[in-house]
């Protein structure tokens, strides 16, 4: 057989090393097929050979024994089909070679399964893919080169997401108890590395990109590429472990209240329930009446914007990722603290015109005093003897002593010694203070006055006050989009967070000497 019928053959799924009458007999099913046949006759074939005359020319008489039918000419048609054809498998094993690659069965270990789909000229694509998909099941995915980018679903994204995100906090210097599978491959990868597979994954094609191409796509594809999904989570974790880890010494003493919204909340102080009373002159039980004045404060929000640019992507820089979202993270974390503070120090007026700390609210001590054993009972016995709005006495518990951190020591000494700590008494003379204040110090308090403590009731009893998030989001809120303008991918970082005055009785403050 001529030597380009049988490429053409081999072309359309004749294998290597078949015999002519292999090879006719492939001929005859593919014209049986429908498949054109350029440059060749079906009804013309010699009898000894079996080759077809060449397109367009008088069938050739029979071979004499000394003719080499190898030699026999074949039609200029047949040489563009043959060209055709070798073009049509070479992209046949171009894109089957990318799907091994993106799923990972590219390797040496594969090697055997690879060649059977690559050196099949009737295996399609459609049928490579196929197979790919079902010897991926077989076996443990490994993290490589778009080694998700096969994989059909969600699962696959949030793998890869997952073992990138916690590559990079490793890398970062956070202990992860169970890092998801792959995630000590990506921690030493760099940040363009990082893009390219991503963008692989995603099935966009990062040949012959520069890094700062593979950084301004991997920056714009946020609907196709999941840098930006991971940037967010990095950014969001490294904001909330800071968040948490920094200390928020309110909490303890502070009422904690919803917002749905930006409205004003209005904090009804009530006074306490009524003395019971006798049936009337009709023999019916009084109705009780309560007292009521209005204090309101609102969510607000406060935020920043964090940009991740090209730049910062080709130079590895983890800043955004790691150390600014710290920071941030910290500073929501202040944010509340300042709110919460400023009430007490500032001591506003609350909504009958007076100070939260006055001495018409009986809260305010007449002769400023050091911290002691003695200027404690004078503030436990103001709070214990306040008085609802009715005029009934409500008896409020002191529960925490609030210090600047000047006082710290004093305040842990006085409260937690088995002994009361005075000059004048002895060893023996059990301290009354033990076990009943919990001391809270805050810098706060120092910036405002670095002599005044303060007794606090507890919450559930007597709030002073009240604090929201909206919607109950303790955290703080990240949302990303790609600024085209700048070139960057921008984070931005809001708190909604409000704290109020709600009430005076539960208060108490000695200016200190």
């Amino acid at each position: 057989m001529n030597k380009k019928y049988r490429v053409f053959l081999e072309a359309n799924g004749l294998r290597a090393g078949a015999t002519d009458q292999e090879a006719w007999a492939l001929y005859d099913q593919l014209v049986a097929d429908g498949v054109e046949m350029p440059g060749i006759d079906p009804g013309q074939r010699s009898a000894a050979g079996g080759t077809p005359a060449g397109l367009g020319q008088t069938p050739a008489a029979p071979p004499t024994p000394s003719q080499n039918r190898e030699e026999a000419p074949a039609s200029p048609d047949l040489d563009a089909a043959v060209a055709r054809a070798l073009v049509v498998d070479a992209q046949r094993r171009s894109d089957i070679d990318d799907r091994l690659r993106v799923a990972g069965l590219a390797d040496a270990d594969n090697g055997d399964f690879a060649r059977s789909l690559l050196n099949d000229p009737q295996m399609s694509l459609e049928r490579a893919s196929k197979a790919i998909f079902a010897r991926m099941k077989t076996q443990s995915k490994p993290f490589g080169n778009g080694a998700f980018g096969a994989e059909v679903g969600l699962e696959a994204g949030q793998k890869l997401r997952a073992a990138v995100t916690d590559g990079l906090l490793l890398r970062s210097g956070h202990r992860l108890e169970k890092p998801s599978e792959g995630s000590r491959e990506f921690r030493g990868r760099s940040m363009v590395e990082i893009c390219r597979e991503l963008l692989t994954a995603a099935g966009i094609s990062t040949r012959g990109l520069s890094n700062r191409d593979i950084a301004g796509r991997a920056l714009a594809s946020g609907s196709t590429s999941d840098f930006p999904a991971i940037f967010s989570a990095l950014v969001n974790k490294n904001l909330l472990k800071a968040y948490m880890e920094w200390p928020q010494t309110w909490r303890l003493f502070v009422a904690i209240a919803s917002a749905n919204d930006f409205k004003a909340i209005h904090a009804i102080r009530l006074s306490g329930s009524p003395d019971l009373k006798g049936m009337n002159e009709n023999g019916e039980y009084q109705t009780a009446s309560f007292s009521d004045a209005s204090e309101n404060y609102r969510v607000i929000s406060k935020g920043i914007k964090i940009p991740l640019t090209r730049e910062m992507i080709i130079n590895d820089d983890l800043r955004a990722f790691t150390r600014i979202p710290q920071l941030f993270g910290a500073a929501a974390k202040r944010m509340e603290g300042d709110a919460v503070y400023s009430l007490i120090t500032a001591n506003g007026n609350m909504s009958d015109g007076v100070p939260l700390f006055h001495a018409t609210h009986n809260n305010l001590a007449g002769t400023p005093a050091v911290l002691s054993s003695d200027s404690l009972s004078a503030g436990r016995s103001s709070m214990r003897t306040q008085k609802g709005m009715a005029g009934e006495s409500i008896d409020v518990i002191p529960a925490f002593l609030l210090t600047p951190t000047t006082m710290e020591t004093d305040a842990d000494v006085l409260l937690r010694s088995a002994s009361l700590p005075e000059a004048t008494m002895s060893s023996g003379v059990v301290n009354p203070w033990a076990g009943k204040l919990t001391p809270v110090s805050d810098p706060h308090l120092d910036a405002a006055d670095a002599n005044a403590w303060y007794m606090l009731g507890h919450p559930n009893q007597a709030p002073v006050i009240e604090a929201a998030w909206l919607e109950g989001e303790e955290q703080p809120y990240v949302e990303e989009m790609v600024d085209f303008n700048s070139d960057a991918l921008i984070t931005k970082v809001r708190h909604d967070f409000g704290a109020g005055a709600v009430d005076f009785v539960g208060a108490y403050k000695n200016a200190g000497a």
